[in-house]
This record gives C-alpha cells, sequence and structure tokens, in this order.
C-alpha cells in the first residue's frame, strides 16, 4: 500500500508538470469515455434496465395474424379476447385496452387527454396498485357501471392542483359524468403516457363482429409455463377457432396467434440502431486510447534518461511498469469524471431533444449502472493504452540513455507507434464509411415523392363525445360547418377533414372487395368475391386539393356525393395496380355495404389518385407492410361519416399562427370542443424522419471526432519523426538534399501509414457495415461510391497532417542540426 500510494503521489506530480499533456490526454479520453457512457445510458434505460412491472420477464404481448393477406400482425377482437380466456390456460391474466383519449371539462377550458380504455384486469396483469384510492373492480368493467376513473399522477398535480380528496369526485369527460375512484403512482405509464384510465367495459353476452379487431392484448405467464409451451397453446386455440368459425378464418389466410415478449414489443425496433451507435462510440474511445498512448509513447522517449536513471538506481522493471501503469490509470480516471459530465449534458439534451417516440425516454438517465460502465472503460482504457507505452519504456539502454545527448534505442517504439497509427485510421475509416452511408441513405429519404406537397399547411385533431353527436347527421354537420367557417378567415386557401392524416400514427384498413379483378394472383375471396386488406379514409371534398395530392384518372370527390348520393370512392394507384394492372379502375364497383353476402350495396369508384405515404418511410416495417404501404381507398365523409377526424388547413401565413384562430372556431361551434395534435404538416414529416435523422447525426459527429483523431495521431506521428530525425535530415541536406526530397521523404513515411490504414479500413468497413442494413434505405452496404469518397477525404486529410510537420522538416538549418548531438 506505501509503494501505491508513492506512486500516486509522484504520478500526480508528474502530471502536474506537464499541464499541456494532462490536458490534452484528459479531454481525449474524456470526449471517448463521455460518448460512450451518454450512448450507454440509452442502451441500458431502453433495453437493459428491467419493465417497471412486477415480474416483468412473464409480460407478453399477444396478437393475431392473416399472413397470407398482408397482415402479420393483427389486433385482437372482443370474441377472440373472450376465447382466450375461457380456453388458456397458461397465462394468469389477460387483459385488452384500446388507446385513444378524451376531452376533459369542467370549469377549466376544456382540454385534450390520452386515455386508456382497459380491462378491470390489466392492473393485476402489470402488478400495479393505484397510489390514491383503487383501481377498476370487474363489476366496474361492464356497461352501465362503467363510469368511474383513475387519473395519472401528473394529471392530478397538474390539471387537479393534488387535491387530497380527489378520490370520490365527479369530473367531466367526453360530455358524461365520471367519478374518480383512484390516482395511479408517479411514473406509471401504460400503454403510452396516458393521463386516465376508464374500464373498456366489453358486453360479453354481445360482443362486437368477430372480424372487428381493434383490442390489444397483454398478459402475464404463469409461474413454471414456458414460452415454448405458450406458443404452442396459442396456436391449437388458434386451430380451435379456425374449425369452429371458418367464415372467418379461411383455411387459406395464414390465420394464427402468437405472442411478443414485452420488452421486444415496446424497444425491438431500436435494437439495431442502438447497439450500432453503442459500437460507433466504441470505436471513438479506442481510436481515443490509440492517441493518449502515442502521447505516451512521445512522452517516454522524453523521460528515457529519467527511467534509466532510476534503473540504474535499482529500480526493476516491474516497478517502473507500475508506476507508468497508476499515471495511465489516473489519467484515465480523471478523464472518466470529465466524461461523466459531458455524458450528463448530453443526456439533457438528447431527452430535450430526441425524438419524442422513442420508447422509454424518460428513463434515461445517469444512475449506478452507467457511474459503473464509466469506471469500467475507465479502467479498462487506462490499462489499454498504458501498458504497451510502460512496457516499452521499462527497458532503457542504460549507456545510450545516459550518454550526454543519448536518445536511447527508438526502433521498437516507433513500430509500436506506426503500428497505433495504421489502427486509428482504418477505425475512423469504418466510422466514416457508416456516416457516409447514412447520410446518403437520409438524402434518399428527403428526395421521395411523398404523395402529397407538405408546406404550408396546419394539421389538428377534432373527436366529437358520442352523447353529443351520436347521429351520424350531427357528425357530418359540424365537420361541414366548421369547414365553412375555416374556409373564411383570412391567408386561408383551402381546408378539409380526413379520418386517418398521413404521418400522424393513425391509420385504419379493412377487407375492401370488388366486383371483378383482371388479375387473381395475391387477392383473397370470399364467397367468389375477390377482396385485398387496404387502408380506408374518410375525406371531404376539398382534402385532394388542400395537400396537393395529384388526380391521375377520373374526378375527385366533390360536395354532391352526400349522404343520399349513390356510394362512390376514389382509389390510389397502387389500388389501381393492384385489379387492374393494364386498365383503369374508374367505373369498378366495390362493395359499400356487406351483410353476410345477402344484402350487398353497390358503389362506384369514380377517380385515381396519386399514393400517400401514409405511415412514414421508416415505420412502415412495423406494419409488416412494404416500404410504400397499403393500397388506399377514400370515401365522402358524408357517406362514412366518423367522430374523429383531422382538419388540414392550406395557408398564404405561416401554419402555426393560424391555430388560434381555428381553435376559436371551434370553440364558436362547441364550448366544450378541444383541439389537439396541432401540428404543421412539415412538423409532421420532419417527426416521421427524426430517428433515422438523430442516429445520421450521432454516427456523423462519432465520425467527425474520429476524423479529427486521427488526423491529430498522424500529425503527431509525423511530428514526433521529424524532432527524432533532425540530425538526420540536416546531413541530408549538407549532402546536397534539395527541401522537395525532404518533403516528399516525410510525406511518404506518413502517407505509407494511411494508405496502410485505408486498406484495412475499407476490408473492416466492408464486413462491419452488413450490420447496418436495417438502417439504410436505398443504398448497398458496400456502396461503392460511399467508399471511394470516404477513402479520397481521409487520404486527403491524412495528407494534411503530414504535410505540415513535412513542411518544417525542409526548414532544418544543417549546421544546427550537425549540433543536435
Amino acid at each position: 500500500m506505501e509503494h501505491l500510494l508513492q506512486d500516486i503521489r509522484y504520478s500526480i506530480r508528474m502530471l502536474r508538470k506537464s499541464p499541456g499533456f494532462t490536458a490534452v490526454a484528459t479531454l481525449t479520453l474524456a470526449l471517448g469515455i463521455g460518448a460512450n457512457s451518454a450512448i450507454f445510458s440509452v442502451v441500458n434505460a431502453v433495453l437493459l434496465r428491467p419493465l417497471p412491472f412486477k415480474d416483468p420477464e412473464r409480460l407478453v404481448r399477444i396478437w393475431g395474424k392473416f399472413e397470407k393477406e398482408g397482415i402479420p400482425k393483427n389486433w385482437i377482437s372482443e370474441p377472440e379476447l373472450i376465447d382466450l380466456n375461457q380456453m388458456s390456460e397458461s397465462f394468469e391474466h389477460i387483459a385488452a385496452y384500446q388507446a385513444g383519449g378524451v376531452n376533459l371539462t369542467g370549469n377549466q377550458d376544456p382540454v385534450r387527454v390520452n386515455a386508456a380504455f382497459v380491462n378491470a384486469s390489466l392492473f393485476p396483469v402489470l402488478g400495479i396498485n393505484a397510489k390514491l384510492g383503487r383501481t377498476f373492480s370487474e363489476d366496474e368493467d361492464q356497461p352501465g357501471q362503467n363510469r368511474v376513473a383513475l387519473l395519472s399522477h401528473n394529471l392530478w398535480l397538474g390539471r387537479f392542483g393534488s387535491e387530497p380528496d380527489i378520490v370520490g369526485k365527479t369530473i367531466g369527460i367526453s360530455g358524461e359524468s365520471y367519478k374518480v375512484i383512484g390516482v395511479m403512482p408517479d411514473g406509471f405509464q401504460f400503454p403510452d403516457q396516458d393521463d386516465i384510465w376508464v374500464p373498456l367495459a366489453i358486453d360479453k353476452a354481445k360482443p362486437e363482429d368477430r372480424g372487428s379487431h381493434s383490442l390489444e392484448v397483454v398478459a402475464r405467464l404463469k409461474p413454471g409455463v414456458t414460452p415454448e409451451q405458450a406458443g404452442v397453446e396459442l396456436s391449437n386455440i388458434a386451430a380451435t377457432l379456425q374449425e369452429r368459425y371458418p367464415q372467418n378464418y379461411p383455411q387459406d389466410g395464414g390465420w394464427g396467434l402468437f405472442f411478443v415478449p414485452m420488452l421486444d414489443e415496446l424497444v425491438g425496433k431500436l435494437r439495431p440502431a442502438l447497439w450500432v451507435l453503442l459500437g460507433a462510440v466504441g470505436f471513438v474511445l479506442l481510436i481515443a486510447c490509440v492517441n493518449v498512448a502515442n502521447l505516451l509513447l512521445a512522452r517516454a522517449g522524453a523521460r528515457e534518461k529519467e527511467f534509466a536513471v532510476r534503473a540504474a538506481l535499482g529500480a526493476g522493471r516491474g516497478r517502473l511498469v507500475r508506476q507508468l501503469i497508476t499515471e495511465s490509470l489516473l489519467l484515465a480516471l480523471i478523464g472518466s469524471a470529465l466524461g461523466l459530465a459531458l455524458a450528463w449534458i448530453c443526456i439533457k439534451l438528447f431527452v430535450g431533444f430526441g425524438p419524442p417516440d422513442i420508447p422509454r425516454l424518460s428513463e434515461i438517465g445517469l444512475d449506478w449502472r452507467v457511474a459503473g460502465f464509466s469506471l469500467f472503460m475507465s479502467i479498462v482504457t487506462g490499462l489499454v493504452f498504458g501498458l504497451a507505452p510502460a512496457l516499452q519504456a521499462s527497458k532503457p539502454d542504460l549507456q545510450d540513455a545516459l550518454k550526454e545527448g543519448g536518445r536511447g534505442s527508438t526502433g521498437g517504439r516507433h513500430r509500436l507507434r506506426n503500428v497505433l497509427v495504421v489502427s486509428e485510421v482504418a477505425i475512423a475509416l469504418v466510422l466514416l464509411v457508416g456516416a457516409g452511408l447514412m447520410i446518403k441513405s437520409f438524402r434518399r429519404l428527403l428526395d421521395l415523392d411523398l404523395g402529397f406537397r407538405s408546406e404550408k399547411i396546419l394539421t389538428m385533431r377534432l373527436s366529437l363525445p358520442d352523447p353529443k353527436y351520436k347521429e351520424d347527421a350531427q357528425q357530418a354537420a359540424f365537420f361541414r360547418q366548421l369547414l365553412e367557417r375555416v374556409r373564411a378567415l383570412p391567408g386561408v386557401e383551402s381546408a378539409g377533414v380526413i379520418s386517418n392524416l398521413p404521418l400522424s400514427g393513425s391509420y385504419s384498413s379493412g377487407s375492401t372487395a370488388i366486383e371483378h379483378a383482371d388479375v387473381e394472383e395475391g387477392l383473397r375471396h370470399f364467397k367468389g368475391i375477390p377482396y385485398i386488406e387496404a387502408d380506408r379514409r374518410s375525406v371531404s371534398a376539398d382534402y385532394f386539393s388542400t395537400l396537393g395530392i395529384a388526380l391521375k384518372e377520373g374526378r375527385l370527390l366533390t360536395e354532391a356525393d352526400n349522404e343520399t348520393a349513390p356510394p362512390v370512392a376514389v382509389v390510389d394507384e397502387m389500388f389501381q395496380r393492384r385489379f387492374w394492372p393494364q386498365g383503369s379502375a374508374v367505373g369498378k364497383r366495390f362493395i359499400a355495404r356487406f351483410d353476410d353476402g345477402k344484402n350487398i350495396q353497390w358503389g362506384q369508384i369514380v377517380g385515381v389518385v396519386a399514393h400517400v405515404k401514409h405511415y412514414g418511410i421508416d415505420k412502415v416495417k412495423q406494419y409488416g407492410l412494404a416500404h410504400e404501404g397499403r393500397e388506399q381507398v377514400y370515401f365522402p365523409y358524408p357517406q362514412r361519416p366518423q367522430s374523429r377526424m383531422y382538419l388540414a388547413v392550406r395557408t398564404s401565413l405561416a401554419p402555426l399562427s393560424l391555430a388560434n384562430a381555428v381553435r376559436g372556431e371551434v370553440l364558436a361551434l362547441d364550448k366544450d370542443q378541444p383541439i389537439y395534435e396541432v401540428k404543421s404538416m412539415e412538423q409532421l414529416v420532419s417527426n416521421s424522419l427524426a430517428e433515422r435523422q438523430l442516429n445520421m447525426l450521432l454516427l456523423v459527429g462519432f465520425s467527425a471526432i474520429a476524423l479529427v483523431l486521427a488526423a491529430v495521431g498522424i500529425y503527431g506521428v509525423m511530428s514526433y519523426s521529424v524532432t527524432q530525425r533532425t540530425h538526420e535530415m540536416g546531413i541530408r541536406m549538407a549532402l546536397g538534399a534539395k527541401q522537395s526530397n525532404v518533403l516528399s521523404l516525410v510525406i511518404r513515411q506518413g502517407m505509407t501509414l494511411a494508405l496502410l490504414g485505408v486498406g484495412a479500413g475499407l476490408a473492416g468497413a466492408f464486413a462491419l457495415t452488413r450490420l447496418m442494413a436495417s438502417l439504410l434505405y436505398g443504398v448497398s452496404t458496400t456502396d461503392p461510391l460511399t467508399f471511394a469518397a470516404i477513402s479520397v477525404i481521409l487520404t486527403g486529410a491524412a495528407l494534411a497532417a503530414c504535410f505540415v510537420p513535412a513542411r518544417r522538416a525542409t526548414k532544418v538549418d544543417p549546421m544546427v542540426a550537425l549540433r543536435y548531438e
């Protein structure tokens, strides 16, 4: 222990003696360790930390599927939920829920809040109890008994001022009175960032149609039941249902039931990007270690006489190595402390400005795991960058080192420094290639035609409460009057409504049947009628012109297509290509109403419009769709009215500046009607690409750091080499060598190392970029132009880094150099 304390005190003195070296080394390490700690904090919160529920490893999400109909992941219908509860023996509890929202009214301004409609069994499934009051009973989870509500902790604090006697009070929800029976714990969020929970209240005696899939289902495995056993049971239940209800589950439809572990369901799509980013910052840390190792090697050369004296006085090699390792670890610990501070800043920025749809975003922060990771990284890095220089410096040539002006034996040290430079150039190239691929992929996304024009459009959502707007005619009248009022506002060019706005995260699809098709391949049939699963929208007549969706054939919807007119629809180009690849959809008939094949009402397709990328380029995969999404069908909203609609307003002004005026028109129609999800269309487009943009910017940032560190490393090696070879340069110039000869000699030496690094990096990039395939769009992981461009950029940076010390070498005065020793 005494020797260790001596080593620490001596290390502190030596680091204080060289403040420039200490500052550069610790800042370099802080950059690498800080970046690693920041990304690890995200990985820890999103992937590694258990879900905040009881025994979270037993929680699963249950899904249905109709794979051959292009639906690999489907919600559950009410009859299917009842069947699961009755037939399953592998699950301790099964619960369903629907995410949505409600209008909260009362003495304050009406506001739209996130709400979840849940089974009473949801809370036993999650193992969560209320902080105040209680959760729902089974009796309250029934029609007519469900006028009770649970509040989130945040809503209780903000809207109700932490009233201690809130339990038992009545609040207004979507035009009806609900009794508050409890407040949930602080931090509880399920299924989303919900403010209110109300009972789902399924009528088990008269459930909805078996084909109406609208429920999300969560379940808890019984203790001792394996995932394999539960999976087999679900498959058997699906087979039983298929036998009982063949009209709902065709033999050739690919019907089935399956489950996904809850954690995988929440964060599975983020896992590849996070591991790639963690690997990238790991490379940055490696380059930082290489640079510090080079600094230590150069410093060891300057201290060679010191080590020789200590060895001559009896210090063994182990003693010298221990001293140098202690200095390295001390540097690493200081760098780790600075790195944690840097990580804290980065985490705050990430949480504040990161994409809002990242799951568990609020849980990201510094905790004991992140601190432990940082400490571990500091110890590892201290050993990694300190061991090789320590071993080199601990075996000095005593005779040569103790001579006046002796430089010692430096050949081995030079070789090690050269190897380190080649390594950091190779690592930097791998990172730069990855960043280049991400940039090219992102540019491809920005260049895509989304099928509409996003500029100068204000969007918002309205949900009419059922008690006040029970009839279809009431809903249609409200939106018709609202459109008339909004169109009259100054600065408004056009306005329209739609049930599911592109890129909003809202979608709806259903079986869409037509009278006949030119192509039968890939189509399903029910009683001889071909159909597909298509995205279906209710829209107003001016919606297409408001969003700038191009008409390809026929006509658009008009105000004459009202509830008394014959049923009509407009389809997109994909729909036309699917059924009539060589013909036109205009004039063809579709089924507007279908009651068990007895009462069929036919409608007519009157137009074809451009396909709209509704789901966002990077999100359609989570629905199991090709990147183009599904075929799309648009119906006149008077013929298919809905209570929840999006309003889109094209304006000559800044879109968001019009929001208050539109809100005023809504309140003029109904003083209790809030608007929500107020955004410009450009914001929706930006949000749909936010995750990819963040991944790109992080990787570009890490790559830029790697490029700078690699250039600094080459500069450092060449500068040190020139200093060590000053005598040689003087002799060369005294014997007649020109400045250009010296310049080319130094540059050739540095560029040889750089080109070796580029070659090794190309091989590494060719192998490792394959791991990025899921993060790219329209770009090959081995894109030759990207590989070539990055190689040129890195070679140019290396040339610039070599030129400065090479230029300095040409300025050597032969007379001064010959007196160097």
